[in-house]
């Protein structure tokens, strides 16, 4: 389910009683917890707004997660002081210790057993991170120690867990079967985890990067946040770019950041990217063949998704970007060399950029006729002369598939020639 739908599924659940534990399962990062934060605060359920939250990264015994409660205690008792009346007069009737407590936090093993009965009953517990914890604390005693509070303490339970990295599926499958008593599972869309991402890191091109963020069907919030600060940093002041140029480096930089940050599932890498423009084009995997192997179809779908990005072929700017990706400095000097020479060659760019719409128009609007195609084309033919040669080259391969189309398939042709040739007079 995407987020909103899950988060509206998570209040219902919230609102009945008869739902002891509630699991809330999804992929790293697609903002599990931040919509527990969301429902949290939007609640107008008293109990749901004073829960209690662990985090069990890093915890390896129950008493830590013990500990992490009742340390959680303060904040909710200041606020919602009704709740805690009865848990303050059993602990003040019953434990003197308590004089000591704020000092003594280390005390658990004695005195929480003592005071959990106060601190836990009838509350609503969230623990976050449960894949997190660490390897001494097994899957059994948390779900043990579930099982315990609800059942002595008559509390409630939230679990918040990427389940995919849970080390003993085996043992999730068995006990979530005797504990859980609803399940969710968080499905976040790109578009989603791109507008969660953008409030966190604002970012003067957020159009632009959306769109390639949605392409490459990133939905792991905090490789959003980082795609968009890389971006921020490598076009830093640059706020006056055309949209021709904008079309030629966001797309690329969002690419490549999502490959380092691993926010592209079974996405093609550095080197496939950095290769485009080279002897292989679009020919060798379009090619009829008796048979494709599991790499070919693999590389085929990563060739389909540069296509639907506008990424025909690598320069230096790629190789700058894959630079500053690896390493975290950024040669600022030579990227503004670069990026003067883009706007420089805006005409160029944006030829490119009319190209690529066609192109991409011809092959995926199956609707058009022939006739509407070739009609499409001519203002593209006409810039024929700024079109790099793979640019052009995919042009005329795309005008010759069509049976009316080799007269145009000429013209791109010479058209490019008379460019080349005047360009080489001009540097000569």
């Amino acid at each position: 389910m995407t987020l909103k739908k899950t988060k509206e599924h998570l209040v219902q659940l919230l609102a009945d009683g008869e739902n002891k534990v509630i699991a809330l399962s999804g992929k790293w990062g697609t903002g599990k917890s931040f919509m527990w934060d969301q429902v949290k605060e939007k609640s107008e359920d008293d109990k749901v707004k004073a829960a209690l939250y662990a985090s069990l990264f890093g915890v390896c015994s129950i008493d830590q997660i013990k500990l992490k409660l009742i340390q959680s205690t303060a904040k909710s008792a200041e606020e919602y002081p009704a709740l805690w009346n009865g848990a303050k007069q059993l602990v003040n009737a019953g434990i003197s210790a308590l004089e000591g407590f704020h000092k003594s936090f280390g005390a658990i093993n004695d005195l929480g057993l003592v005071m959990a009965q106060a601190m836990l009953r009838d509350k609503i517990v969230v623990l976050d991170d449960i894949e997190r914890k660490h390897e001494k604390l097994t899957i059994d005693e948390v779900l043990g120690f579930i099982d315990e509070i609800t059942k002595r303490y008559k509390s409630r339970v939230v679990m918040i867990l990427n389940d995919d990295q849970l080390d003993r599926r085996d043992a999730w499958n068995t006990l979530r079967e005797k504990v859980i008593d609803q399940e969710l599972r968080l499905t976040t869309s790109s578009s989603e985890a791109f507008a969660i991402g953008k409030d966190l890191v604002p970012s003067p091109w957020e159009e632009e990067i959306q769109r390639a963020i949605e392409l490459c069907g990133v939905v792991n919030i905090r490789i959003v946040c980082k795609v968009l600060k890389a971006v921020n940093r490598i076009l830093g002041n640059r706020r006056e770019l055309s949209d021709a140029v904008l079309s030629r480096v966001i797309p690329s930089t969002v690419l490549l950041a999502s490959i380092h940050f691993n926010g592209i599932e079974d996405g093609p890498n550095f080197d496939f990217v950095l290769a485009q423009g080279g002897p292989k084009d679009w020919a060798t995997f379009l090619a009829t063949k008796d048979a494709e192997t599991d790499d070919e179809k693999r590389k085929s779908t990563w060739k389909i998704l540069l296509n639907k990005l506008g990424i025909y072929s690598s320069d230096e700017f790629e190789l700058l970007v894959v630079e500053f990706l690896q390493s975290g400095l950024l040669d600022s000097a030579k990227l503004e060399l670069v990026i003067e020479s883009f706007v420089a060659e805006v005409d160029a760019m944006e030829a490119r950029e009319l190209c690529n719409s066609f192109v991409e128009r011809s092959i995926w609007e199956h609707r058009l006729t022939e006739e509407q195609v070739l009609d499409q084309a001519a203002s593209v033919v006409a810039k024929a002369n700024l079109l790099d040669p793979y640019m052009a080259t995919t042009l005329h391969d795309t005008l010759a598939e069509i049976q009316a189309g080799q007269e145009l398939a000429e013209q791109v042709v010479n058209r490019w020639v008379e460019g080349f040739r005047a360009k080489n007079l001009q540097e000569a």
